[in-house]
């Protein structure tokens, strides 16, 4: 609660844990010899003494967060206050090799580890968010990282020595607009990540919905064109396929080699294997009209996958975030213009459209809050179990 607040006053705690005052008091006093928490100023007062208000101090505990992409990772060192400690490390790797991965993640997650300057027994756990269908309960990604019934997160706790949780990356990235982003006051939202896939995460009822096995929100794999384009997933003709980053980088290399007249031509070449789908982004802004109409037809295809979604499910917000969403009005426009062809009347008033602000703190505080969540719970559980049958 401290951690998601930041700071509370005994009442407020009193109040929302139901526990005694004397208790929380010694609890509170316990918490301050650990130097867990720290007297952070004075409440608000109806008429008496001003309450104090209680936080965690900065070195309460740290997590370890990894963002993994496709073909890259970032990891950094948070803080107890959702601070960045230590900086940024981006570094390659190719989710299409299941063990090199493994090696590679392992390896630079110790690197960094063994570079810190804090005590390490104060590392709660590591993070990880990742592409692909994840069974958070389990730590066993069966896309990317599927070795058969082996947890990913058991395999690279063995190696390192600390507790890993691992989660979707659609997921992550809607937990940290449920906890500290746009969501916190909604109570069903959809938050869409659009980036080289396409991710979806479902908040319904104020809570991150799951699954029975963890694996909603796939709707990037929903099949919307018959006999279409081979996906990733095995399928033919996914929503993925015409609607994210892979779609873009697909219909840029199209229209290159049809000798289009495109600005991409002169950045890239005449007969280009690859293209970043952000060349397209920044190409559209820069003016260039067939970067605009392949970013129009991905936007029209999104928007009419995201139909469903909405006269399934009836949300009150719709969160996009991702680096595509730089490109602006030159996405948002034709996402807009098919909900309102594809949605019913009376839905089309039902929801807002909003872009996160959270940008890339969404993919690093996503594993994070994953972490304190089931860290917590697991001591919840255990004390639980611990305590003598009355």
């Amino acid at each position: 609660m401290l951690y998601l607040q930041k700071s509370l006053t005994n009442a407020n705690l009193v109040k929302e844990t139901g526990l005694s005052l004397p208790t929380i008091t010694q609890l509170l006093n316990e918490l301050t010899e650990e130097k867990t928490i720290e007297v952070l100023g004075s409440g608000s007062s109806s008429g008496g003494r001003k309450p104090n208000l209680v936080g965690l101090t900065n070195n309460a505990f740290y997590i370890v967060s990894v963002a993994m992409e496709r073909y890259s990772a970032k990891i950094a060192l948070i803080n107890s206050k959702n601070e960045i400690v230590f900086r940024i490390n981006q570094f390659e790797l190719n989710l299409n090799d299941k063990n090199a991965t493994i090696d590679v993640l392992s390896s630079e997650i110790q690197k960094f580890v063994d570079k810190l300057k804090i005590d390490t027994k104060k590392i709660i756990g590591i993070g990880i968010s990742l592409p692909g269908l994840t069974n958070s309960d389990k730590g066993i990604n069966y896309n990317f990282l599927n070795f058969v019934d082996l947890s990913v997160a058991e395999i690279l706790k063995k190696r390192i020595g600390i507790s890993v949780y691992i989660i979707n990356d659609a997921k992550s990235r809607a937990l940290a607009e449920l906890r500290f982003g746009k969501a916190r006051n909604a109570k069903n939202t959809l938050v869409i990540y659009i980036g080289w896939g396409l991710g979806t995460g479902l908040i319904l009822d104020g809570k991150l919905y799951n699954g029975s096995s963890g694996f909603s929100g796939e709707f990037s794999h929903i099949p919307v064109i018959e006999n279409g384009i081979m996906c990733q997933c095995g399928k033919r003709g996914c929503l993925e396929t015409v609607a994210s980053g892979i779609a873009l980088e697909r219909l840029a290399l199209e229209g290159i080699s049809r000798k289009e007249n495109t600005d991409l031509t002169r950045l890239t070449g005449k007969t280009p294997k690859h293209i970043h789908y952000m060349d397209v982004v920044e190409s559209a802004l820069r003016g260039d009209s067939f970067s605009i109409d392949i970013l129009s037809e991905v936007g029209s295809e999104l928007g009419r996958g995201i139909a469903m979604l909405v006269q399934i499910l009836n949300p009150e917000l719709i969160i996009f975030g991702g680096q595509m969403l730089k490109a602006g009005h030159f996405l948002t426009i034709p996402i807009e213009h098919s909900l309102n062809k594809y949605c019913l009347n009376d839905l089309r008033n039902s929801y807002r459209i909003d872009i996160s602000e959270m940008g890339e703190q969404a993919s690093m505080l996503g594993p994070v809050i994953n972490v304190i969540e089931r860290f917590f719970s697991n001591l919840n559980n255990n004390f639980n179990k611990q305590k003598p049958s009355l």
